[in-house]
C-alpha cells in the first residue's frame, strides 16, 4: 500500500504520520513523506533538491517514526518540492501510485480555532484521491463505528467506496449512514435508489440508518449526542459542502467532533 503524507513538520502532521503507522500496523506499506515549499509562478515545479535545514527536519521525523514503528514492512521515502501544493500532491499521487493521502487537519501556519486548514481543505476538494485527515488531538483507538453523512444526491460507485470498505475490513468497524434531508418531500426516487446502492455495497453487513431533517432539528447537539461512540467521519468530496452546512455547530460554526475524530474524504 502506498500512503502519501504531506508534512510541514508541525506536531499535527507528525501525529498524522504516527496515526497512519498504527492504523495500518498489520499492512505492508510505504509512507511517502512530502514537504512542499510554496513557489511563485515562475519557480513552480522547479527542482527537488533538499536543503540541509529541511533534511535535518526529515531526519528528526524519520528517527521518530523508526522508533515507534511496529511493522518491519513499513518503509519511508522523502521528497521536497518547490511547487504549488496541489500540483505537487497530484504529481506524487501519479508517480507513486498513491492509494491514500493522510495529513493533519491543519498545519503550523493556521490560526487558533481553525478546524480544517486551507491546505488540507484544498487537497480534500481538488486532488482525486481519498484523503484521511487527522487532528492534533486525535489519539488512535480501534474503530468500532464509522459515521457516513450523505444527502443521497450523488451517484456512488465501487471506486468511490472501495477505500471505505477496505478500512472497515481492516478495523472490523460498522458503518452508520446519517441521512441528511432538507425537507419532508425527501427522499426522492433518485435518493432512494442511491440509498439502496449504498446499502448494498456493504452487504451482507448492512449499515444502520439515522435520519436527520434540517427543518426539524435546528440544534445539531442532540444529533451528535446520539453518535458519541463514533470513531471516524466519512464524507464524499462532492457532498462535503452540504454536509458541512447541515452539520455545523451553530455556536462556533465548526463541524462537531472534527477536532477529535479522523475525517475520511472519498472521491469518485
Amino acid at each position: 500500500m502506498n500512503i502519501l503524507l504531506p508534512t510541514d513538520f508541525s506536531e499535527n502532521s507528525k501525529n498524522a504520520a504516527a496515526y497512519a503507522m498504527e492504523f495500518f500496523r498489520e499492512v505492508p506499506c510505504t509512507l511517502h513523506l512530502l514537504h512542499v515549499i510554496p513557489a511563485h509562478a515562475e519557480k513552480a515545479g522547479s527542482g527537488s533538491a533538499i536543503s540541509q535545514e529541511i533534511q535535518e527536519k526529515f531526519d528528526k521525523l524519520l528517527e521518530h517514526l523508526e522508533v515507534i514503528k511496529t511493522n518491519q514492512n513499513h518503509h519511508f521515502t522523502i521528497s521536497c518540492k518547490t511547487n504549488y501544493l496541489i500540483e505537487a500532491v497530484r504529481q506524487q499521487v501519479m508517480e507513486k501510485n498513491i492509494d491514500l493521502i493522510l495529513m493533519g487537519t491543519k498545519g503550523s501556519t493556521n490560526k487558533e480555532g481553525v478546524v480544517i486548514g486551507k491546505n488540507t481543505s484544498d487537497v480534500m476538494m481538488k486532488v482525486k484521491c481519498p484523503v484521511l485527515a487527522i487532528s492534533a488531538n486525535a489519539i488512535y483507538k480501534e474503530h468500532k463505528e464509522i459515521l457516513f453523512p450523505t444527502d443521497y444526491k450523488i451517484q456512488y460507485n465501487d471506486k468511490m467506496l472501495g477505500t471505505l470498505r477496505n478500512l472497515t475490513s481492516l478495523s472490523k468497524a460498522s458503518v452508520k449512514i446519517l441521512e441528511l434531508f432538507n425537507s419532508e418531500k425527501e427522499p426522492s426516487e433518485e435518493q432512494i435508489a442511491n440509498r439502496l446502492f449504498l446499502q448494498n455495497c456493504f452487504s451482507p453487513k448492512t449499515p444502520s440508518l439515522q435520519t436527520y431533517y434540517a427543518t426539524k432539528v435546528p440544534d445539531t447537539a442532540r444529533l451528535f449526542v446520539a453518535n458519541k461512540n463514533v470513531d471516524m467521519i466519512v464524507m464524499v468530496a462532492k457532498n462535503l459542502n452540504i454536509c458541512q452546512k447541515l452539520l455545523k455547530n451553530r455556536q462556533n460554526n465548526q463541524i462537531p467532533f472534527i477536532n477529535q475524530l479522523p475525517l475520511l474524504v472519498l472521491h469518485g
